[in-house]
This record gives structure tokens, sequence and C-alpha cells, in this order.
């Protein structure tokens, strides 16, 4: 039984460890956007980004989410995500997006190791993104009609 134990804790330990660090990123960025929400100030970038939002299907608080996972990562955007009202297939397509173009500061410089510079890295990811944003949101139109 103890030879089950030690790994189990040390399981736990890491697993704790997790769950604070999503918490300490996670909850206060859910927080900020509720307050934003509050004093009107996501309304105004939803109503700027509106129209190119439109093109992957996305409402224009999605810009948010997309901007924090661009720039910052995946779980700063999961805070505004789940203040956001998104049916399955705007969450496919936002995830889709941040999973191809997430921490850009960071992983254009790691990609710069291997011999890609870094604003062909970045452009690359992100325009990667949009077109997988624009082709999901087509297929998603074409498919159900819409």
């Amino acid at each position: 039984m103890s030879t089950l134990a030690e790994p189990v804790k040390k399981g736990l330990i890491k697993s704790m460890h997790l769950l604070w660090l999503l918490t300490r990123i996670i909850v206060p960025v859910s927080c900020l956007v509720a307050i934003l929400d509050y004093y009107g100030i996501i309304e105004s970038i939803a109503g700027f980004f509106t129209p190119a939002m439109a093109l992957f299907g996305l409402p224009g608080e999605a810009t948010i989410a997309l901007l924090l996972s661009f720039l910052v990562n995946f779980y700063a955007a999961l805070g505004v995500i789940t203040t956001l009202s998104l049916s399955s297939q705007q969450i496919t397509i936002l995830a889709v997006m941040i999973g191809i173009c997430h921490e850009l500061p960071v992983e254009t410089v790691v990609c710069s190791y291997t011999g890609l510079r870094i604003p062909v890295s970045a452009a690359l990811r992100l325009f990667t993104a949009l077109g997988a944003g624009l082709i999901l949101n087509l297929i998603y139109s074409l498919a159900l009609g819409g």
C-alpha cells in the first residue's frame, strides 16, 4: 500500500499547485472582465470589433479572449471565455484560433531557435489562426445553412 501512497501524494501536491496557479490567473481575469462589463467598457470594445469578429462567426466580446491568448496565455483567455455566452460552434472556432496562435511573445522566441525569424513566425501563426477561423466559420455556415 505504501508504494502506491507516495505517487498519489506527489500527484495530489502537484495538482494542488497547478490548481492554485490557474486560480490566481482565471479568477482575477474573470473579475476584471465582470467589472469592465459592469461599466460598459466590454460593450464598447465589442461594438468596435463586432464587424471583424463576424467574419469568424464570433461576437465582438471574443476579441478580448483572443487578444489575451495571443499576448498572455490560454488561462487568461479562459478567464474571459467563462464570462461569455458562446455556442458550441463559437467555442470550437475560438479554441482552434487560440490553439494555433497563443502566447506569441514567448512562442515566437522559442521558434526563433529553430532558425525561423520572429516576425515570420508571428505572422505565420497569426494568419494561420485567422485563416482557420474563417474556414471553420465557412464550414459551419455551409453545413448548418446559416
